[in-house]
C-alpha cells in the first residue's frame, strides 16, 4: 500500500498530547513524523507523517501533498486556487507552478477559489 501524507494541526501546548494521538490512531503505523511552526504565529504547529492505513483519521487532520525539492506541502484544493490564480482564472493542470516562490511553506484552501500561504519552520522534537 502506498503511504498517504497527513497534516495535524495543533497548538504548541498540546503537541506531547497530538503525537501520542497520531501513534495511538494510526497503531504506530507512521514514518518520518515533523512538526513545524507557523513562523508568524509560532503557537499553531503542524504535524505531518506519512501512514500506511487510510481506515481512520485523526480529528483536525487533512490529505497534503508535498513538494520535496522545496519543502512545500499542499492541498489539492489550495495548488486549484493558485494555479487559478497565477493563470488568469484558468485551472490547467499542466500550468507549472514555480515552487521555489514558496519554498518551506504550508498552502491551504481558504474559501471557494483562494487559498493562503502560511511559512513554517521546522521543529525539533
Amino acid at each position: 500500500m502506498k503511504p498517504q501524507l497527513l497534516c495535524t494541526f495543533t497548538y504548541i501546548d498540546q503537541l506531547p498530547s497530538c503525537i501520542g494521538n497520531v501513534h495511538k490512531t494510526y497503531n504506530n503505523d507512521v514514518a518520518n513524523l515533523k512538526c513545524y511552526s507557523y513562523i508568524d504565529t509560532p503557537r499553531c504547529i503542524v504535524c505531518i507523517y506519512n501512514v500506511y492505513t487510510n481506515e481512520k483519521r485523526l480529528k483536525d487532520t487533512i490529505s497534503i501533498n508535498r513538494k520535496k525539492d522545496t519543502n512545500t506541502f499542499y492541498s489539492i484544493n489550495a495548488l486549484n486556487s493558485l494555479i487559478k490564480v497565477l493563470n488568469n482564472g484558468i485551472l490547467d493542470k499542466t500550468f507549472e507552478v514555480e515552487w521555489v516562490n514558496y519554498m518551506n511553506s504550508l498552502l491551504l484552501s481558504d474559501g471557494l477559489d483562494s487559498y493562503k500561504v502560511i511559512k513554517i519552520r521546522e521543529l525539533t522534537i
